[in-house]
């Protein structure tokens, strides 16, 4: 055989093999067009390109980005991550932890379920997260950018904290940030752990009640959870558990009766920072509630907002590291609530999130026991 046609055949079994291995060696298969498919989280089918280097999150997703230690790649924010007038941005431990992310242009409004096509298009995102399918089709319709769908969502049951991993697995491949997405899944896994080993088979023998639970906004203190996640990491006893049902899984916050409330007579009562001051009203405005155990015996503890333009997962175990010292100061003695809190904080926001609760602290009180 002619040496210069074998030269060249080797050449090119050598360039073919070359290709497959940068084609197929990773775990997701990479077009010719430098594309990735991902399945997100409806369950569609999305091309999104093998190295993205902007991104937006919509539906309340930009905590998430932060988390996957993603933050210098988003080129947009929804307006209640902003400091305009009735949003929250100083108020939400990941902007708090980079507030340059606040000098961004709003290209939605999770409150209102609206994403600002135009705005969308001038920042030219290579992915976006979505919230819905529908958002997603919406998304790709009118920019062309490829949208996927994620779950940020409560974390209230088995089923929804899978749910959230696999979700940040799979924004984690988007983001080229998998081992990272893996890392904070073993952030959660090893703190559910730790909470876990402490309070199973150890009783308070006190009955609690999580006030004010804030959802698409502030309540009072009938507003409640009968799934509160600090309350079930540290196995305490809930008295609006016998709302537990799988309707209410979904609804996340209940409103309860006052009559049911002074029935249940909790023992202690721990109160969302945001709602503090409905609680306040509440327990000032209706006598009735000075019958309580908990409320007659100074048993009121304020806690950082859990639920605040969706689930802060930082400010959840946060809150049962505190909840857990109030309950069972002896199995958490060597913890301090606010150096947990500080840890935490940093370990899901990098940047400057050992400021985030100090700054929470100034504007709900932190841990504290509530003068009502």
């Amino acid at each position: 055989m002619d040496k210069k046609l074998i030269v060249g055949i080797i050449a090119i079994a050598i360039l073919i093999g070359g290709v497959l291995v940068y084609t197929f060696g990773g775990d997701i298969p990479i077009s010719r067009e430098g594309n990735v498919s991902i399945t997100d989280a409806a369950g569609r089918t999305v091309q999104v390109p093998a190295q993205v280097n902007k991104v937006v999150g919509t539906g309340c997703s930009g905590r998430e980005i932060v988390y996957l230690n993603a933050s210098d790649k988003i080129v947009g924010i929804e307006h209640m991550e902003s400091n305009s007038t009735g949003a929250w941005g100083n108020q939400l431990p990941y902007m708090i932890a980079h507030s340059e992310l606040l000098k961004l242009p709003i290209v939605a409004n999770a409150r209102t379920d609206t994403i600002y096509y135009e705005k969308l298009a001038e920042v030219d995102p290579d992915v976006v997260f979505v919230g819905t399918a529908e958002q997603a089709d919406n998304v790709q319709t009118k920019t062309g950018i490829p949208a996927v769908v994620v779950y940020v969502g409560a974390v209230e049951t088995p089923e929804q904290m899978d749910k959230y991993k696999e979700s940040l697995k799979m924004m984690g491949k988007v983001l080229g940030k998998e081992d990272r997405a893996n890392e904070l899944i073993n952030y959660i896994n090893s703190y559910e752990e730790d909470l876990d080993k402490r309070t199973a088979g150890v009783s308070s023998n006190k009955t609690v009640y999580i006030a004010g639970q804030a959802y698409y906004g502030t309540h009072g203190i009938t507003s409640t959870n009968a799934f509160y996640p600090p309350f079930i990491m540290v196995n305490a006893d809930n008295v609006a558990s016998a709302m537990n049902t799988t309707t209410n899984a979904t609804l996340h916050a209940i409103s309860v009766d006052k009559e049911q409330l002074v029935t249940w007579n909790p023992d202690m009562i721990f109160v969302e920072g945001s709602s503090a001051e409905s609680m306040i009203n509440d327990t000032n405005q209706n006598t009735v509630y000075q019958s309580i155990n908990a409320v007659k015996n100074g048993d009121v503890y304020d806690v950082l907002p859990y639920c605040l333009f969706s689930y802060n997962k930082d400010s959840m175990i946060a809150d049962a590291y505190y909840i857990g010292k109030i309950l069972y100061p002896e199995q958490f003695a060597d913890v301090d609530p606010e150096e947990k809190a500080n840890e935490i904080f940093m370990k899901f926001n990098g940047g400057s999130g050992e400021l985030v609760y100090s700054t929470l602290k100034a504007q709900y009180g932190g841990f504290k026991k509530m003068d009502i």
